[in-house]
């Protein structure tokens, strides 16, 4: 049993194979229980939130930087001011700036015209430009170098006591000062708490986090 409380910042921690992105999926609504179950609350009344969800492979479609970030709006109800807002957010507004275009520039097929970090940086404003009630990270910064990364997880931690926040991490440096940590092994959730609390109570974590 796990309790998300809202808002805050929480992170699903484990080796590869260990079930955190099914569990991301189930809290998601991706995937539907085959046993127990899922309650969404909202000031204690049953409420199902907006989620914005970015997966570690997002897809990025040949179309302007803006209509990607912007997903399923048509063209001319994009609020440009928005999109400007989360493309700097998510640290992409010097390169956004160097282009002839701007955010009207075409990205390719998937994002070719791109790099990897580039297309990751534009899937994370993506997932900020909807204003979603909670926001759920798959290993979201898996493609950025430590820089960036930081940087990004410093824009993620600026959400903090105003949405909740889902992340799957797979370097443990990038989220010591979350609220939570989930430490998912074999399917279960073995354990549970702040980043000092796992690594003095748990071995496995303790371990973990010596080789992360």
């Amino acid at each position: 049993n796990i309790t998300i409380e809202n808002p805050t910042l929480f992170v699903l921690y484990g080796s590869s194979g260990s079930g955190k992105s099914t569990l991301l999926n189930l809290i998601s609504g991706i995937l539907k229980p085959q046993e127990g179950e899922i309650k969404y609350f909202n000031n204690n009344k049953p409420s199902i939130p907006k989620i914005s969800y970015l997966h570690q492979e997002h897809t990025l479609f040949d179309a302007t930087i803006a209509e990607n970030v912007a997903f399923g709006i048509p063209e001319k109800q994009i609020n440009l001011s928005q999109v400007q807002k989360v493309l700097k957010l998510a640290h992409l507004s010097d390169f956004i700036s160097t282009l002839d275009q701007g955010i009207y520039t075409k990205v390719g097929e998937r994002g070719v015209q791109l790099s990897g970090g580039q297309r990751q940086r534009i899937g994370i404003a993506r997932a900020l430009y909807h204003n979603a009630e909670v926001l759920v990270f798959d290993e979201a910064t898996s493609s950025l170098d430590g820089i960036t990364e930081k940087m990004i997880m410093e824009a993620i931690h600026n959400f903090s006591g105003k949405k909740s926040i889902i992340l799957i991490a797979h370097r443990l440096k990038t989220v010591k000062k979350c609220d939570k940590i989930f430490f998912i092994d074999k399917g279960r959730v073995a354990d549970q708490g702040t980043y000092q609390e796992l690594v003095e109570n748990n071995k496995h974590f303790k371990d973990m986090a010596a080789h992360a």
